[in-house]
């Protein structure tokens, strides 16, 4: 017994002291300037950004996504070194500058940046349908989006990509985020805590996390809900070629037609891929508009 849970035990302390010193590398490469064109390929980065909806630290995003990336290593025939970034701010810059080779990211408006901004291509995109809810409890007044004015609301962080799609629901409505009671969690499952326990009046979720699955399963109630949006994507920079991108793309939309892509596919909580298009993330900053962070 002492011989296996030592050996546990010395398997998590590499995989954390590995992801951290991806982790440092990463950032040290976001410092650098872009390379354009398909570049002479030993080493890739792939980073991972789940957004609000997950909470995994580095060492479980590397436990959960371990698999799939072999998957996308023997597509590409190019060594990956997974990278987990929780900072959007750091998900951001790094794409900016090209540090990220691939970049699979459930906040879709940074990558749909990279598209517009950047050079990055889109691969697939999660063939689950994503949505921005507005939440309310069983016996809340509120019926539509229009009611929400004057009333709590509780939303993602500022800025965060269900944020901006709320804000640009109620602009569509009329009503001005700017001027309403708003308060900002990053964690979506503290924002269906609070509205359970009353502490707001509405609350915005992504449908795809576990507050967006179970709510009215539970008994709650969602009186608006955004047009689809892309969910999960993955994107290439210009270090991949399009007969690379094309392999990839392949062998992610197949996962799902075999026992193994199955299971791999349910550990990192997804039932399969499909492809998109980069007009697809330009109509999505588009209808966002831009995104504005002066204060």
């Amino acid at each position: 017994m002492k011989r296996t849970f030592f050996g546990k035990t010395a398997v998590l302390a590499r995989l954390a002291v590995f992801t951290l010193a991806l982790a440092a590398n990463t950032n040290a490469l976001a410092q650098r300037p872009a390379v354009k064109g398909p570049q002479p390929q030993g080493h890739l980065i792939f980073a991972i950004n789940e957004g609000g909806s997950g909470n995994l630290d580095a060492t479980e995003v590397f436990l959960r996504y371990e698999e799939f990336t072999k998957f996308v290593e023997r597509a590409l025939g190019v060594r990956l070194s997974l990278v987990a970034v929780r900072d959007i701010k750091v998900l951001r810059q790094s794409v900016e500058t090209g540090s990220y080779a691939l970049v699979l990211s459930r906040p879709a408006d940074i990558l749909a940046e990279a598209i517009r901004d950047h050079g990055y291509r889109p691969v697939v995109v999660a063939k689950e349908p994503a949505h921005a809810l507005f939440i309310v409890n069983k016996n809340s007044p509120l019926k539509t989006i229009a009611d929400v004015k004057g009333k709590r609301i509780v939303t993602p962080d500022r800025y965060a990509y269900m944020w901006r799609i709320a804000n640009a629901m109620m602009r569509d409505s009329k009503i001005s985020m700017a001027a309403e009671q708003v308060r900002a969690m990053r964690d979506q499952a503290a924002i269906g805590w609070s509205m359970e326990n009353g502490f707001f009046d509405v609350a915005v979720v992504a449908s795809f996390s576990g507050v967006g699955r179970t709510w009215e399963k539970r008994g709650g109630r969602v009186i608006a809900k955004s047009p689809e949006v892309p969910n999960t994507p993955l994107v290439a920079s210009p270090k991949i070629s399009p007969a690379q991108i094309g392999k990839i793309r392949a062998a992610l939309i197949a996962l799902e037609s075999t026992e193994e892509g199955v299971a791999v596919l349910k550990k990192i909580g997804l039932t399969g891929f499909k492809e998109t298009s980069s007009e697809a993330f330009l109509d999505l900053l588009k209808w966002l508009g831009e995104l504005d962070t002066k204060e």
